[in-house]
């Protein structure tokens, strides 16, 4: 077994919150040597949602060997074989998985470098690991930078809103250009009443529905007191819902 998996969508869908109940489920269920990262610069929750913190960002880093290429090394390879120690020293790590974070840059601009540094980063370190769980930046930016080029499965979290469903469609469009994934898939989130009429969506625009979560209680009330979802009770809905679908994305 070896996959690499991002789960991306529109902001505000669960994406974080999707990560981390697949990293507690897959951690339970399954021995498999697994890494998270946070790959959202913006919004970088996981590492509250799973309780652990890494060491050093990325993006931390990216700006150290930016600093010491100023000062004294200039060869690429050399700074190259840094970053990549570098890395392995900035992963946190518990009995369950490790963590790595891209980390939020320290001034304004683009996230191109952090981004591009990202896509090698995961092409480097995925031969020691398993299972890589990657929770994307909202939107289509890690896609169209080639972020997740080399990902085997993509999954779309949406909720119950026909925007969402379109923004699903545009992610799959573009990563059928920048992607070699082998699997794409919508996990709906935060189901419900009646949702026939997203269901009907997404079998117009060909995309494959994984599976429902429904809406969850104990979700709302653990993201009220800024609790840590890896300690969401065993009997959530949203738990139960992932342990039946958490086959199709593994298999």
């Amino acid at each position: 077994m070896k996959k690499t998996i991002g789960i991306t969508g529109k902001g505000g869908v669960g994406k974080t919150a999707i990560t981390t109940l697949l990293a507690k489920l897959i951690s339970q269920s399954y021995n498999y040597k697994m890494l998270l990262i946070d790959a959202d610069p913006t919004h970088p929750h996981l590492s509250n949602m799973v309780k652990l913190a890494p060491n050093k960002s990325l993006e931390e880093i990216r700006l150290d060997a930016v600093k010491s290429a100023h000062k004294k090394d200039k060869n690429a390879k050399k700074l190259a074989e840094r970053i990549d120690f570098a890395v392995y020293e900035g992963l946190a790590e518990n009995k369950a998985f490790c963590l790595f974070s891209i980390g939020q840059p320290e001034g304004p601009g683009c996230f191109c470098p952090s981004n591009t540094l990202l896509r090698k980063v995961i092409e480097s370190i995925s031969k020691d690991y398993e299972i890589i769980l990657i929770d994307c930046e909202a939107g289509l930016e890690q896609i169209n930078r080639m972020v997740l080029k080399s990902v085997d499965v993509i999954i779309i979290i949406t909720d119950i809103s026909l925007r969402s469903i379109e923004t699903a469609n545009s992610i799959r469009n573009t990563a059928k250009k920048f992607t070699n994934y082998k699997k794409i898939g919508v996990i709906i989130n935060k189901v419900k009443g009646d949702i026939e009429i997203i269901k009907k969506r997404l079998v117009e625009l060909e995309l494959p529905l994984i599976g429902l979560i429904p809406e969850d209680k104990n979700i709302t009330e653990y993201d009220l007191k800024g609790l840590p979802l890896i300690d969401l009770p065993e009997e959530s809905s949203s738990l139960l819902a992932l342990q039946k679908i958490i086959k199709k994305i593994l298999h």
